[in-house]
């Protein structure tokens, strides 16, 4: 189940999130005018405590119309996830609910994230080994299914992390730019080049534009706000393994826009089509909502709500 929902997360990243829309009554996450939530507050010292994701998202499969909803609550402490809950739902079956536990080592980087479901069983897990304090290997474990299962191990030169996979002929070699960003990403399969992804940034820390050749060609650009994004602080933590564990195909720049650029993802232009997102905020400037429409015709329809939730 995990791995599925992964998988449309990354979908739904590239084409339109990592994931998802939220039922508080499910996750108790939204507290909106009570309790120690400071979303209306403009106090300095407020920092961000659950952040909700919420995508809805239809699509036509070869004529057969699917739609799936995806709710997740992530809990934060001291500006870490510590854990999160999710909905996972495709529409006419049983709902899915996952758990999320990370664990760190003295240094406070992710050792672990084990999903364990509503009935307490564990359904997968990623294990993440160090060397010198630099990520040596991801172990991915998805217990119902072993055709999803990967071993990927890393090496080091300089600016570039290049990483293989255990009994494929994939590989993938990630740039790293002189502030310790991704500036690019190329698979092979063997010697021969299969995807290319670069990405350029602006004096702000946003990122300016992502483009894709090979087997997916994509041309994105990227438009921010003026105002700090709270959801930097939180995913820079383990910065590189975000990316380091995600499949070759996968596209790393709505990643970027939406997680690691200092100011908050207000628009985009994906292969020409423009879109422009929601955006509210409290008397001190902190964003408290997103809500983004993807509408790609009767193929594809996305919307994704987010919430913002603070804490003294």
């Amino acid at each position: 189940m995990k791995k599925i929902l992964l998988l449309l997360c990354a979908f739904t990243l590239v084409t339109a999130c990592e994931n998802e829309p939220l039922d508080p009554d499910l996750t108790g996450g939204n507290n909106n005018g009570g309790g120690n939530n400071n979303g209306g507050s403009d106090s300095a010292d407020l920092t961000l405590s659950v952040y909700e994701l919420d995508t809805d998202t239809s699509i036509n499969f070869f004529g057969i119309p699917i739609r799936t909803i995806t709710n997740s609550d992530l809990n934060i402490s001291d500006d870490k996830i510590v854990s999160s809950t999710t909905v996972f739902e495709v529409e006419g079956a049983p709902n899915e609910t996952e758990n999320q536990t990370f664990t760190r080592n003295a240094q406070g980087q992710i050792t672990s994230n084990i999903s364990v479901n509503s009935n307490g069983v564990t359904t997968n897990e990623y294990i993440i080994s160090y060397t010198n304090g630099q990520i040596s290997q991801i172990t991915y474990d998805y217990f119902e299914d072993d055709f999803d299962d990967y071993i990927y191990n890393f090496t080091y030169d300089g600016n570039l992390i290049t990483r293989t996979e255990v009994g494929s002929n994939i590989s993938t070699v990630f740039t790293i730019d002189g502030f310790d960003r991704v500036i690019k990403k190329e698979s092979f399969d063997g010697t021969t080049s299969i995807q290319l992804e670069t990405i350029t940034y602006n004096g702000l820390g946003n990122i300016n534009s992502s483009v894709g050749t090979g087997e997916l060609d994509s041309n994105y650009t990227y438009a921010f706000d003026d105002n700090t994004n709270p959801l930097q602080v939180v995913y820079n933590d383990n910065y590189l393994l975000n990316f380091l564990s995600d499949d070759y195909s996968d596209e790393i720049g709505p990643l970027i826009a939406q997680f690691h650029s200092s100011n908050n993802w207000s628009g985009a232009t994906f292969n020409g089509d423009t879109f422009t997102f929601n955006l509210e905020y409290n008397v001190a400037g902190r964003i408290t909502s997103r809500n983004i429409a993807y509408d790609f015709g009767p193929d594809l329809m996305v919307e994704i709500n987010e919430r913002f939730n603070y804490v003294n």
